[in-house]
């Protein structure tokens, strides 16, 4: 028996036996007993082979990929039911340099890594904040500039740098649940939309001064839509003001019968679990370092597409914190430095605060943030729903802080 033919039929044997851990030093021990048995000596360098795998030749180093990433440039588009929305195109947007998100490794090789991200979602998308269901916690993100009725979601990415990878420099990550925080701070993730939605998709790559990644993420989110109910107007006997009824349970035939129309006056706020979806892409060039971006900056102002300022347009201060005493939509812009907002309670440090300084004069526009109308758009205001009755929680969240966003 030759060497080869002990080695084939020690792998046949382990084949059959091997279902613990220990594979490799079963197979090392079974090839010197059975080499032992045909007087066969293995090549000390076989057995080498046997216990480690020479890397050399292959990617096993993605340390680069590993630490906090800004976002220095990024085009991104929406879909809303699998057509295009208008409102959420973003053409090649230049130093947001917001913290996109962290990679770090999974345990303890180079190779395997993680990318947890942080974005801002409407309230409403999670269930939150409407009548009957738990409160909105109106969270904020420093390069984020919406305002309250929204709530921090975190993807955690997982990926495996290819073998193959030409000089370790691409990473395909991927993951399949959006994570909430529940009332103990914990990120618990959504088990059922996970069943729903496709796996999100993030390839990125080393490039220049940073990596460009390109993500997919598939979307399903509670819908709102407003229904008609059947208008009975009557005019009072003395001919004065006309008596109107509301029928929400009445058909279109049977309110015409009536003598009534349909109407959103008399309609509802109907709610479909699941009944929106939607996909977010976008190519984004992000570095480790923001003196490191060396793009054209945006200088105009946030549009409802989403840009955020350029840095020479950011304001900073304190939100809540200060004069503001607790209100949302308040910065103290006196207090314009992380450490000194660390000392206020409540109060977070954020460069978003234009046009919401405390004593600030601007111009006050009212109107509903995040109504069905705008159908889903961040930064998108009804400004015909202009009272809290006409706004409730169900539907959106009523603002004064409108300027700009309207319909």
């Amino acid at each position: 028996m030759n060497f080869s033919l002990a080695l084939l039929n020690l792998l046949v044997g382990v084949s059959l036996t091997v279902t613990n851990a220990d594979y490799s030093d079963l197979v090392r021990q079974k090839l010197e007993r059975n080499l032992g048995m045909n007087g066969i000596k293995a090549p000390e360098s076989t057995a080498k082979q046997l216990r480690q795998l020479d890397s050399s030749f292959l990617a096993t180093d993605f340390s680069a990929f590993v630490g906090d990433w800004y976002d220095c440039m990024h085009t991104t588009l929406m879909t809303f039911n699998g057509a295009p929305a208008d409102k959420h195109i973003v053409d090649q947007v230049g130093c947001d340099f917001g913290l996109m998100g962290e990679i770090t490794n999974v345990g303890s090789n180079q190779q395997t890594l993680q990318y947890d991200i942080f974005l801002l979602n409407h309230c409403w998308f999670h269930d939150l904040g409407g009548v009957g269901q738990p409160p909105c916690p109106d969270d904020l993100l420093d390069n984020d500039f919406r305002g309250d009725g929204n709530v921090l979601v975190k993807y955690s990415f997982t990926g495996i740098g290819s073998f193959a990878s030409h000089d370790s420099e691409k990473v395909l990550f991927t993951a399949d649940h959006t994570f909430l925080r529940d009332d103990d701070g914990e990120w618990v993730p959504n088990r059922v939309r996970a069943q729903l939605e496709n796996a999100d998709t993030m390839e990125c790559e080393m490039f220049e001064a940073g990596i460009v990644c390109d993500w997919h993420i598939n979307e399903y989110r509670t819908a709102t839509e407003e229904t008609k109910g059947c208008k009975l107007s009557k005019t009072s006997k003395g001919g004065g003001e006309k008596d109107t009824q509301c029928k929400q349970d009445w058909s279109k035939k049977k309110c015409s019968k009536g003598g009534g129309k349909m109407d959103t006056e008399c309609g509802a706020i109907k709610t479909i679990p699941n009944g929106f979806g939607y996909d977010s892409f976008g190519s984004y060039y992000l570095v480790k370092d923001t003196n490191d971006c060396d793009v054209e900056c945006a200088t105009d102002s946030p549009t409802i597409t989403g840009q955020t300022l350029s840095p020479e347009l950011q304001i900073s201060g304190c939100y809540q914190g200060g004069r503001c005493e607790g209100s949302h939509g308040c910065c103290d812009c006196d207090i314009d430095t992380e450490e000194a907002c660390a000392e206020e309670d409540p109060g977070s440090f954020s460069q978003g605060c234009r046009n919401i300084c405390y004593g600030a004069e601007r111009e006050v526009v009212i109107g509903c943030y995040g109504a069905p109308s705008c159908e889903g758009a961040n930064g998108c205001c009804d400004c015909s729903l202009n009272t809290e009755d006409k706004c409730p929680d169900s539907i959106g969240f009523f603002s004064d802080q409108c300027l700009g966003l309207c319909l």
